[in-house]
């Protein structure tokens, strides 16, 4: 397994991690994730960047989330997972 990419070092307050929890839990719930199972955490990663590049607005952050999970394969590479984030915010590759 690829290790997941490092995230920018930004203290997030508490109304924050509370926002990210409740978009994480429900999703956990709806995938049958447990939190600490490895898609878990990857998606947990996911939803961190997604909200640390702007998309701080929960409803936006849980169909964000939502997408991501129904195109997430078993194993996802740090590059797939790159693409797909891009997609996400609306990017195109060249």
């Amino acid at each position: 397994m690829n290790p997941l990419r490092t995230t920018q070092c930004i203290a997030l307050s508490q109304p924050d991690l509370d926002t990210l929890q409740r978009v994480f839990d429900t999703i956990c719930a709806e995938q049958r994730w447990l939190h600490d199972s490895p898609r878990a955490r990857r998606h947990a990663r996911m939803l961190i960047d997604e909200y640390l590049a702007g998309t701080t607005n929960e409803q936006l952050l849980l169909a964000v989330g939502r997408w991501f999970a129904s195109r997430m394969p078993a194993e996802t590479s740090t590059a797939a997972y790159g693409d797909v984030l891009a997609l996400s915010r609306g990017e195109t590759h060249p």
